[in-house]
């Protein structure tokens, strides 16, 4: 079931997105190059930064028993798909492909455990002494890459994630060049 939503959440996220885009970015005369540039790099490390804070509030909010509900799930696809709709519109495709591959090769979820060191509160909400990177070599990353190259539920080393997405997020940044 899990699977089947990440597909339809993905399939959405592109199907909003027209097949015959002219071009991969937007083009302003106004601007120059590198200006151009960097405001796409600008929108969308910061897009995914705030997908981040938003799924970390948000799961904080509704988990139950280190679970979040199906709805939750939902409406996180349909924030994802806006934001990519938000980043086609203003920068372009490479913009919006940028953002979901920096997704699914996990770095959004290292910025997720970034927000839980720097936002640091007490109770049940994950935080510097209560977070998932504590586990040696986590198990809930089968969406990625490397998760979907295993069995569901298999564990993938930590050290595998993080290399995962020090890639994913090279890539990213030089799609956007």
């Amino acid at each position: 079931m899990v699977k089947i939503i990440l597909l339809l959440t993905l399939s959405l996220s592109f199907a909003v997105l027209p097949a015959n885009a002219q071009s991969w970015t937007t083009q302003d005369s106004t601007k120059t190059d590198g200006a151009q540039r960097l405001e796409r790099y600008e929108l969308v490390i910061g897009s995914a930064l705030v997908f981040s804070l938003e799924d970390y509030v948000g799961y904080n909010l509704v988990k139950r028993n280190n679970s979040a509900p199906i709805s939750y799930r939902i409406l996180e696809g349909t924030i994802q798909t806006a934001i990519s709709y938000f980043l086609y519109k203003t920068c372009g495709l490479s913009s919006a492909i940028s953002f979901n591959l920096m997704w699914w090769t996990w770095n959004d979820d290292l910025a997720y455990y970034g927000w839980a060191n720097v936002i640091n509160p007490s109770g049940a909400w994950e935080n510097r002494s209560n977070y998932g990177l504590r586990d040696p070599e986590p198990y809930w990353a089968w969406w990625t890459p490397i998760g979907l190259l295993r069995p569901k539920n298999s564990l993938i080393a930590r050290s595998a994630l993080f290399a995962q997405a020090a890639v994913g997020f090279s890539v990213s940044i030089g799609i956007l060049w």
